[in-house]
């Protein structure tokens, strides 16, 4: 991320240190990552994962979770629980608590500008036969058996790290 003038003062922005920028009147501005929050479903037996259909570009059909950007003042469960309200119509009383799953960062392109962001990724489980709506920014939702998801349709490196370690974890149990 680039950044030209102080949102203090307006002044030009000097980069200064990788992340680090000043200006002439010493403020320090930092482009730190941007937070976001995702959450994979598993199945009950833990042999399937559910990943939705990116509907919107960047990325568009590529496969994907329920994610997105934290809004100000959100910790990472309230941004995932507000994402899942989004995109597939649960409430919280629709799935198990939120489980911690892994964290990773990584660049989302959006209008001419790459993005840097660190996701906290959560997994769980679905309670009762809710049907689920795909809205928002997904065009589609399917179960996918964990062991042979396909790490190239997946549109992004942090829901690869997230699919890695749920196949890690969910491996263990069958040995």
């Amino acid at each position: 991320m680039e950044m030209n003038f102080c949102r203090r003062c307006g002044k030009p922005l000097k980069h200064s240190n990788n992340h680090v920028y000043t200006c002439a009147n010493g403020h320090t501005i930092y482009a730190n990552h941007t937070p976001a929050a995702g959450v994979f479903f598993m199945s009950a037996d833990n042999k399937k994962v559910l990943l939705a259909t990116r509907g919107i570009e960047p990325h568009k059909g590529m496969l994907h979770i329920p994610a997105g950007f934290l809004d100000a003042q959100e910790s990472f469960e309230e941004g995932a629980q507000r994402e899942l309200r989004e995109e597939l119509g649960l409430e919280t009383n629709d799935y198990e608590p939120l489980v911690y799953l892994t964290s990773d960062q990584d660049i989302y392109p959006y209008q001419n500008e790459n993005i840097p962001f660190v996701s906290v990724l959560f997994w769980s489980k679905l309670r009762g036969n809710k049907t689920l709506q795909a809205a928002d920014d997904i065009s589609a939702i399917n179960w996918y058996t964990l062991a042979d998801v396909e790490l190239d349709a997946l549109h992004a490196d942090d829901i690869r790290t997230g699919i890695r370690a749920l196949q890690k974890m969910f491996n263990k149990e069958k040995n």
